[in-house]
């Protein structure tokens, strides 16, 4: 699909979506299952045995045939770490046109799944394998340095936001395809708390908006993204939480990921984008790069 075609398609989704109401973008965990335990993950929080069954793919199947049958034609993959469930992410493909996985990087998804992968990377080694466990920075390098499927996506605190222009540069020097950010998780460790209070989130912003102006084509936040985390409090209105369809693994509906999501201190950068159609519009440039609708 070329660049107008991409353009138009969308359009039409959310001109179905405007008028009839119905949603095209959903978000699934596919797995209850990780190889990992980040210290920051809202996944595992307040969670000490989450092992889970995983679920036949004829099961799969039917899940993702209700949903495209109902109109979804963008699917987020995630868990627990999606990786885990490769047949789930190649049955995926098979169905809908747009699909994207986060996933933590120490396993890698197989070539053929051409789709957007958005790789988590809190730091530069030493920071990011204190939250995600030792070898997981060399992990994801061996996996995925220049793949052009990657976009490395951080989550901000206190503890490692001055890694952001690391980061940044350690994307550019493995062939990524930019960085982008989220703003604080749930977690437990005391060195990463369970959300950012509004000091921290001021001298957070100052360091992204500075990494901006030094790596406006990296570092690939738009400034209505930006603003959208400089004002957190999102309670009344949110495209991906209002607008878009969101499940857990055994297909309990919820509002945005996990069940324990602070709306009055957002930093998700799902809800970021606000309504897709018009963000790509505003900033083709980033937008392109990530979500590979172009």
């Amino acid at each position: 699909m070329n660049k107008i075609g991409a353009l138009l398609y969308l359009a039409s989704l959310e001109l179905k979506r405007s008028i009839a109401g119905t949603k095209y973008f959903a978000e699934v965990d596919v797995t209850d299952n990780c190889n990992l335990r980040c210290k920051h993950c809202y996944h595992f929080h307040g969670k000490h045995n989450f092992e889970k069954r995983e679920l036949a793919l004829d099961e799969w199947r039917k899940r993702f045939e209700n949903l495209h049958e109902a109109g979804v034609r963008l699917i987020l993959l995630v868990g627990g770490e999606p990786a885990l469930r490769q047949d789930v992410l190649m049955l995926a493909d098979e169905i809908f046109p747009f699909v994207y996985v986060i996933t933590n990087g120490t396993i890698r998804i197989r070539d053929d799944f051409n789709h957007q992968l958005f790789v988590s990377l809190d730091g530069a080694q030493e920071r990011n394998d204190s939250v995600r466990g030792k070898g997981v920075f060399q992990k994801i390098l061996k996996n995925y340095s220049g793949d052009g499927r990657v976009v490395i996506n951080m989550t901000l605190q206190m503890g490692n936001y001055k890694n952001l222009e690391k980061v940044v540069k350690i994307a550019k020097d493995n062939g990524f395809r930019g960085v982008v950010c989220n703003i604080c998780a749930s977690g437990t460790d005391v060195d990463i708390p369970i959300s950012v209070k509004r000091q921290e989130r001021e001298i957070i912003m100052k360091k992204v908006e500075c990494v901006k102006a030094l790596y406006p084509k990296d570092f690939l936040l738009s400034k209505s993204m930006i603003k959208w985390y400089k004002y957190p409090d999102h309670t009344d209105s949110c495209f991906w939480g209002d607008e878009c369809l969101h499940f857990d693994v055994s297909w309990n509906m919820r509002r945005c990921f996990g069940s324990n999501a602070d709306c009055s201190n957002c930093g998700c950068l799902a809800g970021s984008f606000q309504n897709p159609l018009k963000t790509i519009l505003r900033h083709p440039l980033e937008m392109s790069k990530i979500t590979k609708i172009f």
